[in-house]
């Protein structure tokens, strides 16, 4: 199953990481805003089991994402499988009909760069501030302590301190900054 490497820090600001990765030879994919749907399952606490379900707008893309428990202790590694969508209102109503919730929604601004085969997206997250995500999605979870070094070396580099990780959902920072419980 395909996993997602990830690492989360949180920064005052992008310029200096912006021009590092410029610098570098990043390329700059694309900026994007995005709306991210989460749903709370029916008869398992998503808090408690560490899992996700969401629906994510991505300008005129919509996917809807699963994301398993998180296994490494120093990142936010885990299973993540998406499927795109053409329609969120009907996603929506499926999932509903079947028990799960609306917990949140949480919108942000992201730009993505592309550098040494890891994505950076430097996100701009309503209510919650600023990070840098750096990850890179691998087929299976064999290999990914390799992967995660090499994206602590790289955020290293890039100036950022991987001791700043944070390993909560931007889910989790949004309800703590609003005060809104999940239920």
């Amino acid at each position: 199953m395909p996993v997602e490497v990830e690492v989360k820090i949180k920064v005052d600001d992008f310029e200096e990481i912006e021009f590092k990765l410029l610098d570098s030879g990043a390329l700059l994919e694309e900026i994007v805003m995005q709306r991210d749907h989460y749903f709370q399952h029916p008869s398992r606490d998503f808090n408690e089991t560490d899992e996700a379900l969401r629906i994510r707008e991505d300008g005129d893309r919509f996917y809807l994402t699963y994301k398993g428990p998180k296994f490494d202790p120093r990142s936010k590694t885990r299973i993540e499988l998406n499927t795109e969508i053409t329609s969120i209102k009907n996603i929506t109503h499926t999932l509903e009909q079947l028990g799960f919730q609306e917990v949140g929604i949480v919108p942000k601004e992201r730009k993505i760069y592309l550098y040494n085969e890891l994505q950076f997206c430097l996100d701009n997250v309503e209510s919650v501030g600023l990070y840098v995500e750096v990850e890179k999605t691998i087929e299976d979870k064999s290999n990914y302590e390799i992967e995660l070094e090499f994206i602590f070396k790289t955020i290293k580099e890039m100036g950022l301190n991987p001791e700043n990780n944070e390993r909560k959902s931007y889910l989790e920072l949004f309800l703590e900054k609003t005060k809104i419980k999940k239920k």
